[in-house]
């Protein structure tokens, strides 16, 4: 009889440990396991146009030569470490009237008309010179760029180009973009301080 109770007590006794440790760990929940988020790239800047530059997005530029004016609704903003020149388009006057600027220091900028395809024909690479309606023009700079649009209307050519500056007689003027998507070239004259003023707009915003 008592080594029956002995076993029993034993019995009863283990059953008991078992139950408690049962208890003891369905108490703890393993530890959720870690979570690892994908690192985010840094957004890059938004594209501006210098407040050096002599004329910006939504500004209109009026000739005093003749008193033309073109309202600055879209531009082309050409960047290599930092922005370094910047086409503007005018769309209100037809498309035929481009505004060229570059951040040197200087007021001067190119009072442009696009020339026509079929007038000057242009490889991807922008020639050391070209000649327009009898016109000779030499390459006076070559930048390889990064393309921004701004603004509304502004050609497609690309998220990237080369911009070419070409200078003719006195103060004749001629720029080539080539792009993947485009070859354009405008050609026109350069106005200096005194000879066009600016009445300012609003800022500039970077197309989507």
């Amino acid at each position: 009889m008592t080594i029956l109770l002995d076993v029993a007590l034993v019995g009863g006794g283990v059953l008991l440990g078992r139950w408690v440790a049962r208890r003891i760990w369905g108490r703890r929940t393993p530890p959720a396991p870690e979570r690892r988020t994908a690192s985010r790239p840094a957004a890059s800047p938004a594209v501006t146009i210098p407040a050096s530059f002599p004329c910006h997005l939504g500004d209109v530029l009026i000739r005093t030569a003749g008193h033309d004016e073109a309202w600055l609704a879209g531009a082309l903003v050409f960047s290599e470490d930092a922005v370094v020149a910047a086409l503007f388009v005018a769309p209100e006057a037809g498309g035929d009237r481009a505004v060229f600027v570059r951040d040197a220091g200087s007021a001067e900028v190119a009072w442009l008309a696009p020339i026509a395809k079929a007038d000057l024909p242009l490889p991807a690479e922008p020639p050391f010179t070209v000649e327009v309606a009898g016109m000779r023009y030499e390459r006076a700079r070559r930048h390889p760029v990064k393309v921004a649009r701004l603004g509304s209307g502004a050609p497609s050519v690309g998220a990237q180009a080369i911009v070419a500056e070409y200078r003719g007689a006195g103060n004749e003027r001629l720029v080539v973009v080539a792009g993947p998507e485009e070859v354009l070239a405008f050609r026109g004259e350069a106005l200096g301080e005194g000879e066009y003023d600016v009445l300012p707009g609003g800022k500039s915003t970077l197309e989507a």
